[in-house]
């Protein structure tokens, strides 16, 4: 591994003097630049393309994939405001294509792998995608057939395997391909540079759209960081969380703005987590609650952790016990005593770019979010009056900043949903507590977050009322040991109909992604409605959770 130092005077330069000419188009060439042979990415498997073969790349191997990989994607066509879909299994090369599409220009649009041809179908529409850049896995597995997916026009496949007739094998067009492509420069900084599909309380995903003052917030506040340090220390990272999760994401672009070289882990395996974990020796670990819970059960304590300088945690919220019990895995003697790694949570979403709080590195009370980081701004308004609470008060978290987004992509309705008073509508519900920290309350009854997967309850019961047998449907979030929590959806079905839960569940398994279907289907004829005729969704939780209470008595 290269740890090469650049000298403070060219990090100074580059991430703080000339911070305004640093764009999404052109970072990766910026980084570059600055750290050079430095590692960039160590990957659990090699890779092999036009410019590069191997399984350890520096900062400027990783440019000269995305420049060979963006003259690839131009050969096929891709301009300047053009969406590129993005689908593989948790792999570098998605970052690549990502940073290559980005280079042109173009709108990268990442997916979740997770997701079934019905949905990629819907996003590949909303989008306005020609184009989208998938892996031979995906096409075999999910895809399958190209006709499933009709609203694609052009495909395109990574990696070396001889893909199908209809589709492109891009490493064929990065032989010919330059080592540099010039960068697109955007008109302006608040021009879109990537979008986002989450999911939200209104029904089927929407499209964040990041401009490029918000894809680079976190490059700028951490490169600041790097800058201002006298060294660059040999930190070294395992990335775990998938990176097409706007998390795992962040976490990603965090590491190469810090310029810490990162282990990239494509499958998230606890036996394999421990042997990287004693073999490599990391200082730095992120990873979401429902990682770290899967980890301790699966035996982390009896293992060695006592590199770790630093864990790190997001996506869903934490409890003290499990921060605790984390922190108590690594530690090291210093001067006699024993000092415990710390442990930094954060919170965000897709919509601010997942950039919102930080925690202080030890245990701060459960569901602790931390201080809003800035340039974020922030209020807390009552449901009710919209009002700001009086401090310690429950109220919903609005936000303010240029990491947040503007709107969602071909959706003015879902926009002036989101928004209030030009502040952004975050769903959540938090209190102000002990040295100004925020504290996560609650959520929305329509958001459900499982595994730190946030899921749109609205979004399945679309879908299973779709089926001709379902009336009404209701899909509401119940507590899980491991994933936080499990939808699970109640189900009103026509007069006269006899479908079965199980029956639902198998048809609703091959059009929902695994994430975000149901675990169970319960029959409830008699379910409760608002007048408006709309199924009362904390209702149907309460009577779910008192029969699942029951059948465990």
């Amino acid at each position: 591994m290269n740890f090469y130092q650049p000298s403070w005077a060219k990090r100074r330069r580059v991430l703080i003097t000339e911070r305004s000419k640093l764009n999404y188009s052109n970072f990766i060439d910026r980084l570059a630049d600055l750290y050079g042979d430095r590692t960039a990415f160590m990957l659990d498997g090699p890779i092999d393309y036009p410019g590069f073969s191997g399984d350890c790349l520096s900062f400027r191997d990783v440019a000269r994939v995305v420049n060979r990989m963006a003259g690839a994607l131009r050969a096929l066509g891709v301009g300047p405001g053009d969406r590129v879909g993005l689908i593989t299994m948790n792999r570098v090369e998605i970052a690549f294509a990502n940073f290559a599409a980005a280079k042109l220009g173009a709108i990268p649009v990442p997916m979740n792998f997770m997701l079934r041809p019905n949905e990629i179908d819907f996003i590949v529409q909303k989008a306005g995608i020609e184009l989208l850049v998938c892996d031979p896995r995906i096409l075999r597995g999910t895809i399958k057939d190209l006709s499933s997916v009709p609203s694609v026009k052009h495909w395109a496949v990574i990696g070396n395997e001889e893909p199908p007739e209809g589709v492109t094998l891009l490493a064929d067009l990065m032989r010919d391909a330059p080592d540099y492509v010039e960068s697109a420069k955007p008109s302006s900084l608040d021009d879109i540079a990537l979008l986002f599909f989450t999911s939200g309380t209104t029904g089927f995903p929407k499209g964040a759209t990041m401009s490029h003052a918000a894809a680079m917030v976190g490059i700028h506040n951490i490169g600041r960081l790097a800058a201002l340090s006298p060294k660059l220390k040999s930190r070294f990272a395992l990335l775990v969380m998938p990176v097409a999760h706007a998390g795992g994401y962040a976490q990603m672009l965090l590491y190469l703005g810090f310029g810490t070289p990162a282990y990239f882990l494509s499958k998230f395996d606890p036996e394999v987590i421990f042997d990287v974990v004693e073999r490599l020796r990391p200082t730095l670990f992120p990873g979401a609650p429902a990682m770290y819970r899967i980890l301790l059960d699966a035996g982390a304590a009896k293992r060695d952790w006592s590199s770790v300088r630093v864990f790190g945690g997001g996506a869903d919220a934490f409890d003290d016990d499990l921060v605790r019990a984390v922190r108590a895995l690594g530690g090291r003697r210093v001067l006699g005593f024993h000092v415990k790694p710390m442990f930094i949570r954060g919170y965000g979403m897709a919509e601010s770019n997942s950039y919102v709080t930080a925690t202080p590195p030890f245990e701060a009370g459960d569901n602790c979010l931390g201080w809003v980081t800035p340039p974020v701004r922030y209020r807390i308004v009552d449901e009710d009056t919209r009002k700001d609470v009086e401090r310690g008060k429950p109220g919903e978290l609005l936000l303010r900043g240029p990491n947040i987004t503007r709107g969602y992509w071909n959706d003015d309705f879902a926009t002036e949903l989101a928004f209030e008073n030009g502040w952004f509508r975050t769903g959540d519900i938090v209190r102000q507590g002990k040295w100004r920290m925020l504290f996560f309350v609650g959520r929305s009854a329509e958001i459900i977050k499982s595994g730190g997967y946030k899921i749109s309850a609205n979004e399945v019961d679309q879908h299973l009322t779709q089926h001709p047998d379902v009336e009404h449907a209701a899909t509401v979030g119940v507590p899980h040991p491991i994933k936080g929590e499990r939808p699970v959806a109640a189900v009103k079905l026509r007069p006269g109909a006899t479908t079965t839960p199980e029956e639902l569940l198998e048809w609703a398994r091959e059009r929902i992604a695994p994430y975000k279907c149901p675990r169970e289907i319960v029959l409830m004829d008699d379910m409760p409605f608002t007048f408006s005729l709309k199924p009362k969704r904390r209702e149907v939780r309460e009577r779910l959770l008192a029969e699942m209470k029951e059948d465990l008595e």
